[in-house]
C-alpha cells in the first residue's frame, strides 16, 4: 500500500483526501494547519508549513510515496497587506516541501496558479515567460521557481484557475453566486476578466493520474472553456434554474480591490489531456453534473 501525504485540507485538499480513501492501494496521511472536524480517522499533522523544521520533520516521519501541496494564502487582496505571511507560506513552504520531498526521493504535486501570468494575451501554455501583476501572483511564482532550482525530477507543479465545486469547506466563487440567486439577491459579476476554470471533481481524477502516470513537470489544468466571471455567473442561473436579471455586468474596476487582476489568464490544457487522456468539461458539463451529484447526495 503507498503512502500519501495530502498538505492543506482547503477546498481542493477535502476533495483530494475523499478521493484517495475510496482507492484501495493508498493509505493516506492529513498535513494542515487547524483541525475542522472532517476525516475523524485519519492520521493528521497539525503544522504550519511556513515551519520549516516542522514541515520537514513531519514528511520525513510519514516518508510518504507521493505528496501533493494544495497549502496556500489565497486571499488576493490579503496578501497584498499581509505580504511577509503570503510569502513564507506560498514561496517558503513551497520550498520546505520541496526539499523534504527530495530528501527523502518521493513524488511531489504542487498546486499553481494562473495568476503567475500578466493576463495581456491569455490561452497561456507551459512555455510562456510569467510575469505576476500582484503579490499573490509573485509568491506563487516564487513556490515556483524554488521548485525548479531543486532540480529535481518527481516534481509536478499543476497550475490551476478559479476552482469550483459544492465543497463543505471553503465557499468559492460559483457557491457564493448559487446561494445568493437563491435567495434572489442581486450580483455584480465582472465581465473584462477571463479565465478557465478549473472544475474541482476532474482536478482530483487528474492529480490521481499524474502519480500513477508518473507526469512529472509543468502543467496547466484549467477548464475546458473560457469564460467571464459575468459568462460564468449566468450559466449557473440557467442550469439551476433562478433568475439571470439578478446578475449584473459590471468592470473590475468597479470593485474597489486592493490587487490588480489580470485581464485573463486562460490556461491551454492540451498538454494534460493529452499526457493523461482525458477530455475537459465544458461550464456547462461541469455545472449539470454538479446539480445531478446534489440532488443523489440529498
Amino acid at each position: 500500500m503507498e503512502k500519501v501525504a495530502i498538505i492543506g485540507l482547503g477546498m481542493i485538499g477535502y476533495e483530494l483526501v475523499k478521493k484517495f480513501l475510496e482507492l484501495d492501494d493508498y493509505k493516506v496521511y492529513i498535513i494542515t494547519r487547524s483541525d475542522k472536524g472532517f476525516f475523524k480517522d485519519v492520521e493528521k499533522y497539525f503544522i504550519d508549513i511556513a515551519d520549516e523544521n516542522k514541515i520537514k520533520e513531519t514528511i520525513r516521519k510519514i516518508n510518504p510515496d507521493f505528496v501533493i501541496n494544495t497549502a496556500a494564502m489565497t486571499n488576493v487582496d490579503l496578501c497584498e497587506t499581509e505580504r511577509d505571511l503570503a510569502y513564507k507560506i506560498n514561496a517558503l513552504g513551497a520550498k520546505y516541501i520541496g526539499e523534504a520531498c527530495k530528501e527523502i526521493g518521493c513524488s511531489l504535486c504542487h498546486i499553481s496558479t494562473d495568476y503567475v501570468f500578466d493576463g495581456e494575451k491569455g490561452n497561456y501554455v507551459e512555455e510562456d515567460e510569467i510575469n505576476p501583476i500582484n503579490y499573490y501572483g509573485y509568491t506563487k511564482a516564487e513556490g515556483e521557481r524554488f521548485l525548479n532550482e531543486l532540480d529535481y525530477d518527481s516534481i509536478s507543479i499543476v497550475r490551476i484557475s478559479v476552482p469550483y465545486c459544492i465543497s463543505p469547506v471553503k465557499v468559492n466563487f460559483f457557491m457564493w453566486v448559487l446561494e445568493r440567486l437563491k435567495n434572489n439577491e442581486a450580483i455584480n459579476a465582472v465581465i473584462d476578466q477571463w479565465n478557465t476554470p478549473t472544475y474541482v471533481n476532474e482536478f482530483i481524477d487528474g492529480a490521481v493520474k499524474i502519480y500513477e502516470r508518473d507526469v512529472r513537470g509543468l502543467l496547466h489544468f484549467g477548464g475546458g472553456e473560457k469564460v467571464s466571471r459575468y459568462e460564468f455567473a449566468l450559466k449557473v442561473a440557467e442550469i439551476f434554474g433562478f433568475d439571470e436579471s439578478l446578475i449584473k455586468p459590471v468592470k473590475s474596476s468597479e470593485l474597489g480591490w486592493k490587487a490588480k487582476r489580470p485581464r485573463d489568464t486562460s490556461l491551454n490544457s492540451e498538454k494534460v489531456k493529452k499526457l493523461l487522456g482525458i477530455k475537459l468539461k465544458s461550464v456547462e458539463e461541469a455545472l449539470k453534473e454538479i446539480k445531478k451529484l446534489k440532488v443523489e447526495t440529498k
